[in-house]
């Protein structure tokens, strides 16, 4: 479902941050997870505009776009 969204929109410069292949699937804890992660790579500076996507059972889904 991540591959599918993330090519739809179509967003330059964008970067998809995974901790699936590392973490396995933590369910609800994915989100913090993955951002912990990619804070502590340094990944982001100051400014950055995050698009936080988040699936569930069913046809649920969740998005939130925050500024770093």
């Amino acid at each position: 479902m991540l591959d599918t969204v993330f090519a739809d929109l179509e967003l330059p410069r964008a970067t998809m941050h995974r901790t699936v292949t590392h973490y396995a699937n933590t369910a609800a804890a994915s989100i913090p997870i993955t951002l912990d992660a990619a804070a502590r790579a340094g990944v982001f500076t100051p400014g950055d505009l995050i698009l936080i996507a988040g699936f569930g059972g069913g046809m649920s889904a969740g998005f939130a776009l925050v500024e770093w």
